[in-house]
């Protein structure tokens, strides 16, 4: 094992880097991206971290315990001396940090990578928390008409069981994942206005009609090499028929991440009931994105 002083020398150096990390709802087409940008030769990207979920929050969860022992402590067994001082938040925002810059340097491993980030769907939720520790950071967020993203959903994670009222079902799940999608919307939005040099929003229909102009925006967004070359090699590398072992976009193969690979699928499963559910919640975002309601 490394000496302390030698491993924070290394974590330095990843900090360094362009960091970056990628967010969007699950089946907006973030596994996708995630390949896109990895197969530049100068940058790594990786999923999933789960920062969040399994870092941040047992963390705070940890230290908040911690603070309380020590309180408790101090007022019942050292209160004439003192006691020892109480952790704040800057100590457990400073270990999450730590962490995630050790996840990162895993990650990369000892290629001097000039961008190193990582996805998970729900970054988009912590992109606040990460910007705030890592104030250099970039962030992505993939976006997608949210009809397409349910049905995508509906086919992957959803398991129908014998005699069920399939349509019902569908409902349900739309109403439950709704109020993610809106809030996630509103999160990408407000930091895109907060941070618009360091934030940046692309929508899967945009991959899909234009991949090369994405994937060049990207890379000169991320300070790496974006000549035609360099972008025509990514592109190739994660079209969907490379992506998904030789099918062509449209050819269904539900279970696999890359399902279908089209634009507006939702008209395959979605009835217009549905259709309405979504648009009375997220109306509001068709324009922001350039979706057709």
């Amino acid at each position: 094992m490394q000496s302390w002083i030698d491993h924070q020398a290394d974590l330095a150096r990843i900090a360094k880097s362009q960091l970056f990390f990628v967010g969007g709802a699950p089946r907006s087409g973030t596994t996708w991206l995630t390949h896109l940008l990895d197969s530049h030769p100068d940058v790594r990207c990786g999923g999933e971290g789960l920062f969040h979920k399994h870092l941040a929050e047992p963390m705070q969860k940890m230290m908040t315990e911690r603070r309380e022992a020590i309180e408790g402590k101090n007022t019942n067994l050292f209160r004439e001396t003192g006691g020892f001082p109480l952790p704040d938040a800057e100590d457990g925002e400073l270990l999450i940090g730590t962490a995630i810059l050790q996840a990162l340097a895993r990650l990369g491993g000892k290629h001097p990578w000039k961008a190193i980030g990582e996805k998970t769907p729900e970054n988009v939720f912590f992109f606040p928390r990460l910007k705030r520790m890592f104030p250099n950071a970039k962030l992505i967020t993939i976006a997608r008409d949210p009809r397409d993203v349910l049905t995508s959903g509906w086919h992957f994670f959803y398991k129908t069981k014998d005699g069920e009222d399939v349509d019902a079902a569908k409902i349900a799940f739309i109403r439950l994942a709704l109020p993610s999608i809106n809030k996630g919307a509103h999160t990408a939005l407000e930091l895109l206005k907060q941070y618009p040099s360091d934030c940046t929003v692309v929508t899967y229909e945009r991959m899909r009609a234009a991949p090369a102009e994405i994937a060049q925006a990207l890379f000169r967004f991320l300070g790496v090499s974006n000549d035609k070359k360099v972008v025509d090699d990514c592109v190739a590398k994660t079209s969907f028929a490379a992506m998904s072992g030789g099918r062509q976009a449209g050819a269904v193969q539900n279970g696999s991440f890359f399902r279908k690979g089209v634009v507006g699928d939702w008209k395959s499963t979605l009835n217009e009931e549905m259709n309405q559910m979504v648009l009375k919640e997220l109306a509001w975002a068709f324009p922001q994105f350039g979706w057709t309601p």
